[in-house]
């Protein structure tokens, strides 16, 4: 039974930092191509408010993946052990 909890909490994981990976590049992307040129004229500009900024999206981007991956484990019937 041991063996079996291992093995099902190394696939979660394993998927998990699978999907992570797929959405943190996409995320990368998506914000390098359309707010990187704010966010640079933004730090140089408002430096406060830049970090301020910065603070939220890394916020966001935390729930929002959290929230996808948990949709999609949910979704594919994986077990979640507590």
């Amino acid at each position: 039974m041991e063996g079996r909890k291992t093995r099902t909490l190394i696939r979660n994981f394993v998927i998990e930092l699978s999907v992570y990976a797929v959405l943190v590049i996409g995320y990368f992307l998506v914000v390098l191509r359309f707010l990187g040129d704010p966010l640079n004229t933004l730090f140089h500009t408002n430096l406060s408010l830049y970090g301020v900024l910065a603070l939220g999206l890394i916020l966001v981007q935390g729930v929002v993946l959290e929230v996808i991956t948990s949709f999609l484990l949910e979704r594919l019937g994986l077990e979640l052990l507590g």
